[in-house]
């Protein structure tokens, strides 16, 4: 568990501010930090904090002004915030969670292809009488399971996951994370898990770096930032916790 299967080194993004103008805004300002084969590194921090820029830098979807990503595996894939519009609306919920691996495919057959669909729907209890409908009909714990579905379908050996229950009630909440630690142990996968809430994290994440103006103030293990917060932002994340 100590072989680092994603590194990142002094990460830095602005943007324009409102209107264009010439001032830029700083949203990530030297974040460091790496993940661990098998670990889950929760990065977590209120809105506006830098979180989400720092997952599309870390998962190659948006670029750095400046610093160093590094990762050491095959396949990465990221799981988005809003389970519905990532699901492409015009496209069956088979044909959504197969479309990656038709990039990745090499001689399968559009039926095989299909058939792998319908297993990552078996793999995260996803009823296949969903496969023939399309997103709009799914509720948004059904959606999300779909979208992890098509992310593990390629073996990813890191999920990048984006506030991945945030659209959902706290009850299915609940449930995505139970999976997705299955998950992690039965596919050996390793998580870069964005949140605003540290206490979804609390059960799930090895480790925990928090955020606060583009810039990471406090990481740790997780057992030891929750029970001995060094800063004091920390402390007010901890106090504004709803207990699941």
């Amino acid at each position: 568990m100590d072989e680092i299967i994603l590194e990142v080194k002094n990460l830095k993004k602005s943007f324009r501010g409102p209107g264009g103008g010439g001032k830029r805004l700083t949203a990530v300002d030297g974040v460091s930090f790496s993940v661990k084969r098998g670990e889950c590194l929760g990065l977590i921090g209120e809105s506006g904090s830098g979180k989400t820029t720092t997952a599309y830098m870390a998962a190659g979807l948006l670029a750095p002004d400046s610093g160093e990503i590094s990762f050491y595996g095959t396949h990465l894939q990221m799981i988005f915030q809003d389970p519905k519009r990532a699901l492409d609306p015009r496209r069956k919920v088979a044909d959504s969670i197969g479309e990656g691996l038709l990039y990745h495919r090499g001689k399968l057959s559009r039926r095989q292809v299909r058939e792998r669909a319908l297993e990552a729907m078996d793999m995260v209890r996803l009823d296949r009488a969903y496969a023939g409908r399309y997103g709009r009909e799914l509720s948004g714990g059904e959606c999300q399971r779909a979208t992890i579905a098509r992310a593990v379908m390629i073996r990813p050996e890191l999920l990048i996951c984006d506030e991945p229950t945030s659209a959902l009630d706290v009850s299915v909440q609940a449930k995505i994370i139970g999976l997705l630690d299955e998950l992690k142990h039965s596919l050996g996968l390793s998580y870069l898990f964005i949140s605003h809430d540290i206490a979804l994290v609390s059960g799930f994440c090895d480790r925990v770096a928090v955020m606060r103006g583009g810039r990471i103030v406090e990481m740790g293990e997780t057992a030891d930032v929750l029970s001995r917060p060094r800063e004091e932002y920390t402390k007010v994340l901890l106090d504004s916790v709803l207990t699941l």
